[in-house]
């Protein structure tokens, strides 16, 4: 008997491709700086978590972020909302930036390198949003919204907790988490296909986007036990379709919690698959730093999973910077200028400088006696 077995298709969904790393099915955050940081994008069945940063101001750039993505992909999209209007969060996406033609260099012309520090030609680039040809995703502009129009011609559903039934369920105690399943699952239920194909009926991806779950408007009595249920049976189904789910969590306002809840952080991040913090500098002490003041916020990597895969990713590095530009948010390797001594003494006056080394004559002033 012969042991050659078939090996099957794989699922091609636009706006998809096999890992370098993996080979499962990835997609891309439609940030590429992020995207890189993860190894080129995100499996396909995966929970992507964000810890909002204090004013949430920078995660919502990344929700939209992946939002625009489906949208030039012609994903089928579910957003879902308590603290803001979703239909206003779409109509504030970013365009797509159009792909222009690179500068080159010309043939005679040898590339300039750095003659005293050339050691530093070998370093790694430090922006991560370099484009490359594995590159998966696209750029966007974050200076221009997204015209109004182009919406109607995707296939979008927005929930709001309007809908909610007043009698808790059987699981929960707060209905808004029973309403927002019931929503998904329904979602999920139809034939998820490519709007923009009409002739040939092709498999399409759900990207679910779950904004600020945890925020004082989810509040109740027992909000820990719905919240950690919720996100179980969320992995779940996610696991079991063509779908991948960005959540934002305001995990800064769980500190206040006590007694058998003070552990509810650790079991929200036992739930998801990849988890990134975002510790903004606005209001803090480094915000003033002139050690930081190329950027905006850290970005902390919380957790990767080793989905379908016998190892997870490891990055190049975890020391991570992000700034957030007129047009577009960079995430770059932190790089912290030297430390250099202070040349002025207490009344405010330049150091005399010395000169030659401890046991050199002459009146340098060395401090080394004989």
């Amino acid at each position: 008997m012969s042991s050659f077995v078939k090996r099957r298709g794989a699922v091609t969904i636009k706006g998809t491709r096999a890992s370098l790393h993996s080979g499962q099915a990835i997609l891309s955050s439609g940030n590429p700086s992020l995207d890189h940081v993860f190894g080129g994008g995100f499996p396909i069945g995966s929970i992507i978590a964000i810890e909002e940063d204090k004013y949430a101001n920078y995660s919502r750039v990344l929700t939209k972020y992946f939002l625009a993505e489906g949208l030039i992909n012609s994903h089928s999209t579910f957003v879902a909302s308590l603290e803001e209007d979703s239909v206003q969060l779409m109509k504030k996406l970013p365009t797509p930036v159009k792909e222009t033609e690179p500068e080159r260099t010309p043939q005679n012309q040898a590339p300039e390198e750095m003659r005293i520090a050339f050691r530093y030609n070998k370093l790694g680039v430090v922006d991560l949003e370099q484009k490359s040809s594995t590159q998966l995703g696209h750029f966007f502009d974050l200076s221009k919204q997204i015209d109004e129009s182009e919406l109607t011609k995707h296939d979008i559903t927005y929930w709001d907790g309007t809908k909610c039934p007043e009698a808790p369920s059987k699981t929960f105690t707060n209905s808004s988490f029973q309403s927002l399943l019931d929503a998904i699952h329904l979602k999920a239920k139809q034939p998820q296909f490519d709007q923009s194909n009409t002739e040939i009926k092709d498999k399409n991806l759900l990207r679910i986007c779950l904004n600020s779950i945890g925020s004082p408007l989810w509040y109740d009595k027992n909000f820990p036990s719905d919240l950690v249920k919720f996100l179980t049976i969320l992995k779940s189904f996610v696991r079991n379709t063509l779908s991948c789910c960005l959540i934002t969590l305001p995990t800064h306002l769980f500190h206040h919690l006590e007694g058998d809840n003070h552990r509810l952080y650790d079991r929200l991040i036992d739930q998801v698959d990849y988890c990134i913090a975002l510790e903004s500098f606005a209001g803090s002490d480094k915000e003033a730093n002139p050690v930081f003041k190329e950027y905006h916020g850290l970005l902390d990597i919380v957790k990767i999973s080793a989905l379908n895969t016998l190892a997870a990713f490891v990055p190049e590095t975890r020391d991570l910077a992000f700034k957030l530009r007129r047009r577009k948010f960079v995430i770059e390797k932190l790089h912290l200028p030297p430390e250099l001594g202070d040349d002025k003494d207490e009344s405010g006056q330049k150091k005399p400088a010395t000169m030659g080394m401890g046991c050199a004559g002459g009146g340098g002033g060395s401090k080394l006696d004989f």
